[in-house]
């Protein structure tokens, strides 16, 4: 389990990189330094208008930075089912739970940046 996980955090960390790198990219070819105001969300990265622009592709890969120790924990929760260790599954998907809640509460602690 801890090389699937492994493996999984390397290839977050990766794919994260590889859009940073191409929103960098982007941002140098076209000079584009216009930035978004106010709250983001993941709809404006995702379908954001117009699509590629530098500022879409670096928040993008900064989501992605963020997202991956959340998948790590669903796949440890899949992974903890899979081997029948109910007790670290359920301690799991509590944490799980409670990062879920985290991004459904409209008003998330002082500490946590997710939007």
């Amino acid at each position: 389990m801890e090389l699937f996980v492994s493996r999984l955090l390397r290839l977050g960390v990766i794919v994260c990189g590889v859009a940073m790198a191409l929103g960098l990219g982007l941002l140098w070819w076209s000079g584009d330094t216009s930035s978004p105001f106010g709250v983001l969300s993941v709809e404006w990265v995702l379908w954001g208008d117009p699509f590629l622009q530098p500022s879409h592709v670096l928040f993008l890969g900064f989501l992605i930075l963020v997202a991956t120790p959340v998948i790590r924990v669903a796949a440890s929760v899949t992974t903890y089912v899979s081997e029948g260790d109910w007790v670290y599954a359920a301690i799991t998907g509590t944490v799980l739970t409670i990062l879920r809640l985290l991004r459904r509460s409209p008003h998330p602690p002082a500490s946590c940046t997710l939007v």
